[in-house]
This record gives structure tokens, C-alpha cells and sequence, in this order.
């Protein structure tokens, strides 16, 4: 019995590009214990017949990746991006329908659901959305594939923003960034936390700071320049941009582990790496890059925000859209859990790793020498030159709320002397 992975890339992109993670995502799969055959899609508007702008035609790559899958599979992963994320949801549930006894995991990385002016939104699958839809649906021909897709898997209105029971854990990544309003119709993203997807399953929502799509970029890229009056492409590296895609693979690694679908998807890197990934986004949030390099900085960090948002921390994440003032993109979440750390963790997944390397950390730095496993403090400066920064900011946060600080000085005072 086979076990599958289906992408769906996010508008405008190649899902096999080089500068996002797919087909990396893939191969690390097939590799794995769980043997995933790997089905692709390109977003609307790079595959055939679609439209980047409306979303239309993305009913195609659901019923393609369906015919893709021959018999009854035992496990299948989805991962989408942005417009690709609701085509994952629906692919969701049209696995429901056929292969009913196939656990499903779906992974959606800035889901939204695109404008269309015609329809509520891209994915509506009203029968009478439109004039033409009313019309074609009275007369009992020219449904479209939308239409089609519907009645061959029997799928409900609500179903692109209603996470099906087959599906055994829904993982979601909201990206934030500083800019235009992103309660824009169509682009406020889906989430269990803003009420506007429903979801019964196990789920679990990560934020990560930067722009939109900054969870699927590997860093690689190529870029047009010019040079000596003419333009050509030149390969560009993002460390920024790679610091969001890995940290995305290592969460996806993590859930998949915990929910039985492989026990080894490889990294690449080990949980020390991820969490100077993760202090890496951490110091460019709270610097107001958020990861859009030094021509769009912003001067706004999220993660300072979800502390001095009001007289209690996290006052502001509790008011309307309309009404917050901390609005960046329009959808920010109470981040609780980096309110009970203290601290400036990007997100929950973040504090889980710093938990677990916390006595290896403290090893190391109050030694002042060489710790139980050969590391110095030093080395840790130049192997690993975020975290430091980051624990200083925080070791000052700490201190700031707390009554008696005198357990805080000899760390900062240790901390200060590595820069």
C-alpha cells in the first residue's frame, strides 16, 4: 500500500523552483521510512489554464492529484502555500470521500483564499455564485471543473475552510509582516485561532515573523542585475529567507514524527542549528526587519508588540480587527506561550526547542570554560552567532519583570563579556 505527498504550490509559483522547498520536501520524503510518492502542483497561474489573479482553475490540480492516486492509500501528506493551503483543505476532503480509512496530514503555510470579483473568494463552491454558475447549474450543463469537482466527491460549501475528520493533524504557519491591511478581501488568512476555519482535529498554529511565502523559500534564488549596462541573472543567496524555510521543514519534522507518519525525515541540521535559525528570525523582528531586508525595514517587531501591547500583556491581540492597534497584517495571534516564557520566542515551537536544549546552553555558558561536551562559550559565539543576542535580550526581559534581579546579574554580566 503506498503512501503519498501532494503539493500544492502558492500563486505565481514553480513548484519545482529551486528557491522553494517542494521538491526538496519531496525527495527528503521519498527517503524516508514512509516511502511518500511525491505528486506536484504548480500554483495558479504558472499551471496550464489557471489565473494567478482569480485563483481560477484551481479545481484542475485537485482532480488531477486524485487520478494520481490509483488505490486506497494507508497515509497521505498534503503541504500547501498561500491559495495552495485551501486547494489542500479540499484535497483533504476529497480524500475523505474516496479512500475514507486514509489518514491524511495536511500542512498549509499562509492559506488564504484569494479574491475573485465574480465569487466570495476563489474556492467558493456555492452552486449559484455567479450569474453564469446560476445559470449553467438551471440548465444542468457546463458545470465547470469546479462543478464537477464538487459532485464527484461530494463536497460541501463550507468545506474550503472546514478541516475534514480524516485529517489526523493540521499544521498551519500564519506569516506576519508589517505592511498594507491584509483584512483585503480574500487575503486574511485561515486559521483555527481567527475563527474563520473550522477545525475538530488535532492542530497546532505557528506564527512566523516575514513576508508572505517566506516559510516555502529555500534562500536560493536568481536575480536579475546589471552589469556593465546589461541585465542578466545572477544566483542570490537570502539568509533570511533560508532561516524561515528550515525552520518550517523542522517544525513539519517534528508533527509528523509526533503523529506516527515518518521517523525520519531528514533535516539536514540539528535541533542547535534550528534554534539559531529561530534567534536569527527572533533579532531581526525585534531590530524591525522581520526578515525583508535593510530597503524594507520596517521599524515594527511582532514579538515586542505581544508584550507592550496593553496594561496586561497581550491586551491588544484581544480586540477586533478594526479596533487593534498592533494590526501589521491584520491577523495577530495572542501568543500565549511566549507570554508564560517571558521572553521573545518567535513561537511555540521555538520555546519548545530552547526548553530542550536550555541545560546544554547553561552547561556551556556558566562553565566559563569547557562544558561536559566540549563546547565553549566561545565556540558557540562563532558556530552559532545568533543565540547569544538572543539570550541577552532575554536575560534582560527577565530581569526587567522580575522583583529580585540579582539571580539575573552574573548571567548578563557573563553574556556581555562574549561581545
Amino acid at each position: 500500500m503506498a503512501n503519498y505527498v501532494v503539493f500544492f504550490a502558492g500563486s505565481g509559483q514553480k513548484v519545482r523552483d529551486d528557491k522553494h522547498v517542494y521538491n526538496s520536501w519531496g525527495k527528503g520524503l521519498w527517503e524516508s521510512d514512509g516511502k511518500y510518492i511525491a505528486i506536484y502542483n504548480d500554483g495558479v497561474g504558472e499551471a496550464e489554464g489557471t489565473s494567478g489573479t482569480t485563483g481560477a482553475g484551481w479545481a484542475k490540480a485537485i482532480e488531477s492529484s486524485m487520478n494520481g492516486i490509483p488505490s486506497a492509500p494507508q497515509k497521505v501528506i498534503v503541504v500547501g502555500m498561500s491559495r495552495g493551503g485551501v486547494q489542500a483543505v479540499i484535497f483533504a476532503h476529497c480524500v475523505k470521500d474516496k479512500f475514507p480509512a486514509t489518514e491524511v496530514f495536511v500542512f498549509a503555510v499562509d492559506p488564504v483564499d484569494g479574491g475573485h470579483i465574480q465569487n466570495e473568494g476563489s474556492f467558493d463552491l456555492r452552486d449559484n455564485r455567479n450569474l453564469m454558475a446560476r445559470v449553467t447549474t438551471k440548465l444542468g450543463y457546463a458545470r465547470g471543473t469546479r462543478g464537477d469537482l464538487k459532485k464527484k466527491y461530494h463536497l460541501q460549501d463550507d468545506a474550503p475552510k472546514t478541516i475534514p475528520t480524516n485529517v489526523k493533524f493540521y499544521l498551519s504557519v500564519l506569516a506576519q509582516f508589517k505592511g498594507n491591511t491584509r483584512a483585503f478581501w480574500g487575503f486574511t488568512p485561515q486559521a483555527p485561532e481567527l475563527g474563520n476555519l473550522t477545525c475538530t482535529v488535532p492542530h497546532q498554529t505557528y506564527e512566523l515573523p516575514g513576508d508572505h511565502g517566506y516559510g516555502v523559500y529555500t534562500g536560493n534564488e536568481k536575480k536579475k542585475k546589471g552589469i556593465y549596462g546589461f541585465r542578466t541573472k545572477i544566483d542570490v543567496y537570502d539568509p533570511s529567507r533560508e532561516a524561515r524555510g528550515k525552520v518550517t521543514r523542522e517544525m513539519f519534522s517534528y508533527h509528523l514524527r509526533e503523529r506516527g507518519f515518518t521517523q525520519n525525515f531528514s533535516l539536514g541540521f540539528d535541533l542547535m542549528q534550528a534554534m539559531e535559525y529561530y534567534c536569527q528570525i527572533a533579532i531581526e523582528d525585534l531590530s524591525g526587519s522581520q526578515g525583508q531586508g535593510k530597503k524594507n525595514k520596517s521599524g515594527f517587531s511582532f514579538l515586542e508588540a505581544s508584550r507592550r501591547a496593553g496594561t496586561n500583556w497581550g491586551d491588544s491581540f484581544n480586540a477586533s480587527p478594526e479596533n487593534r492597534w498592533h494590526k501589521g497584517r491584520g491577523h495577530l495571534i495572542k501568543s500565549t506561550e511566549a507570554i508564560r516564557g517571558k521572553g521573545y520566542f518567535v513561537n511555540l515551537r521555538h520555546r519548545q526547542i530552547y526548553i530542550e536544549l536550555e541545560s546544554r546552553l547553561q552547561a556551556i555558558l556558566l562553565s566559563q570554560g569547557t562544558a561536559t561536551d566540549g563546547a565553549t562559550a566561545m565556540q558557540l559565539k562563532h558556530s552559532y552567532p545568533n543565540i547569544l543576542p538572543w539570550m541577552l535580550k532575554n536575560a534582560e526581559f527577565a530581569r526587567d519583570r522580575e522583583a529580585d534581579n540579582k539571580s539575573f546579574v552574573e548571567f548578563i554580566q557573563l553574556l556581555e563579556t562574549l561581545f
